[in-house]
């Protein structure tokens, strides 16, 4: 394997910074999408306190889902999204016939979705705080190990996605957008576990962001954390990242051979 130069990761990096100003969908990604969804969660659960005598929890509860549920949507779509970005500039060829590695290229666009992700997580944390009065920070010292968890979450389901296109085109890049809805409900992100189907719940224990969910609603309502179900999201976590990476690097050897890369040109 080729050692990483980070040099030329940093140029990707840059190259994506200096056009971002300048790009209203990277803007209504980052700010307007997360904003809307906020607000409107937000005002249903003022109506909510209002009509019918909602507890704090259950404001923790919806805000503090939203969020969180955030950083594994936005870091898997910024994978995605940066991957077809290059790929409908007609850039991606050019990229691979230059020096640069597809493990170059991986981690610049996990870095420039770090970047992003910070600044949709710290814009929203500060409109509930002001809005609504909620503070995510009330997870305590829990809220890092959460966050990485679930960010993880999200490059994994990124490796996979760019795989699939890789392999098979534009014609599945709606994966791109669509995949982390399903997963959502498997998530339980609103609501425990115990409320899915049994055939659901047996799925459930096979997704990491469940556990982390779990464990939310756990210190929001008893204060008591669930270290053993953040382990078995960490083992998970990991297991389900090296079978992405797997693949990510499977699918691009495969398009090489196919002349599938070509096709992005």
């Amino acid at each position: 394997m080729t050692p990483i130069n980070f040099h030329r990761v940093n140029a990707l990096v840059l190259r994506h910074l200096i056009t971002w100003p300048r790009s209203l969908e990277r803007v209504a990604d980052a700010f307007w999408w997360p904003t809307m969804n906020l607000f409107i969660w937000g005002l249903v659960n003022v109506y909510l306190q209002q009509k019918t005598g909602t507890t704090a929890f259950f404001v923790n509860l919806f805000l503090g889902g939203l969020i969180m549920w955030t950083l594994v949507v936005r870091s898997q779509e910024e994978m995605g999204l940066l991957f077809l970005q290059e790929a409908w500039d007609r850039n991606l060829l050019n990229i691979f016939c230059s020096p640069i590695t597809i493990w170059e290229f991986s981690i610049a666009t996990i870095v420039l979705s770090t970047i992003k992700l910070c600044m949709t997580f710290f814009w929203m944390f500060f409109l509930a705080a002001l809005l609504f009065a909620f503070s995510i920070f009330s997870l305590g010292w829990m809220l890092l190990p959460y966050a990485i968890v679930l960010m993880t979450a999200g490059w994994s389901l990124g490796f996979f996605i760019n795989g699939l296109i890789m392999q098979y085109g534009y014609r599945v890049q709606v994966f791109a957008w669509t995949l982390t809805m399903a997963l959502l409900p498997f998530s339980s992100v609103y609501f425990p576990v115990s409320a899915l189907p049994p055939w659901m719940q047996m799925v459930s224990r096979y997704v990491p962001t469940s556990y982390i969910f779990e464990g939310m609603r756990g210190v929001f309502q008893h204060h008591v954390v669930d270290t053993t179900g953040l382990a078995i999201a960490i083992g998970l976590n990991i297991a389900y990242l090296l079978i992405g990476i797997w693949f990510f690097a499977f699918s691009f050897r495969k398009a090489q051979q196919t002349g599938m890369i070509m096709k992005f040109s």
